[in-house]
């Protein structure tokens, strides 16, 4: 095995199966050109797939079937915009099914972006590229782009689904991982939502901007001790 396979491989086998890689990730250990025909010679020998041109991973595999499960496609999203430092915007039905806000599973990933970039297909699952006015690319990459998305797709069922979602989203945030990131960004972009979803957003724990000013206020930091 070569010094370049070895230093590939362990950096895969420490990130684990699900990972999708670009050659770029590895490009602190060698040059392209090295780099490429190692990703080919792992790919001939099976040890990595090749998803697309340029995306390889490490499959999962299906203990039923004994095949390959299908690449996530939020890794080859994110392999993709780290490749090519783009700003990407997912479609509100696929933000609102990962959030567990809906049953329904797309067949067709939307991904909004500001340049042309060719359809990826996984399996059954198509993930296309729609070129969008980076106007409207606000929310892209960001901690609360489905929370944002998954509402604008919800907009029309939330009068009866609303204590629904909120007591979805509100798991959402109480997330130790992810949880404080995402509310602080609803906070940071809350001007820039729609009056309809900042009344809701304003009944989410601690993501009313106007009562956590007020509260800041009136603490004791903010001015001094309370007389």
């Amino acid at each position: 095995m070569s010094v370049l396979k070895s230093h590939i491989s362990t950096l895969i086998e420490a990130a684990g199966p699900g990972q999708v890689w670009v050659p770029t990730d590895f490009a602190q250990l060698g040059n392209r050109d090295a780099i490429d025909k190692t990703l080919q010679r792992m790919v001939l020998a099976e040890e990595l797939r090749r998803i697309d041109r340029g995306l390889y991973d490490r499959p999962k595999w299906n203990n039923l079937t004994k095949r390959p499960t299908s690449p996530d496609y939020r890794a080859v999203v994110e392999a993709i915009a780290r490749r090519d430092q783009l700003r990407l915007l997912i479609d509100g039905m696929t933000a609102a099914n990962d959030l567990g806000l809906t049953n329904a599973v797309p067949a067709r990933v939307t991904i909004h972006t500001d340049t042309r970039r060719r359809t990826v297909q996984l399996d059954n699952l198509t993930v296309e590229f729609k070129q969008t006015a980076p106007s409207r690319l606000y929310w892209a990459g960001r901690p609360a782009m489905r929370i944002v998305q998954a509402l604008h797709w919800l907009k029309d069922t939330l009068t009866s689904d609303r204590s629904l979602v909120l007591n979805k989203l509100t798991k959402v945030l109480d997330d130790p991982i992810h949880g404080a990131a995402i509310r602080q960004d609803l906070l940071d972009g809350f001007n820039v939502l729609p009056a309809w979803m900042q009344n809701l957003v304003r009944e989410l724990p601690r993501c009313d901007p106007q009562v956590l000013s007020t509260a800041t206020r009136q603490s004791p930091s903010a001015g001094g001790s309370w007389k």
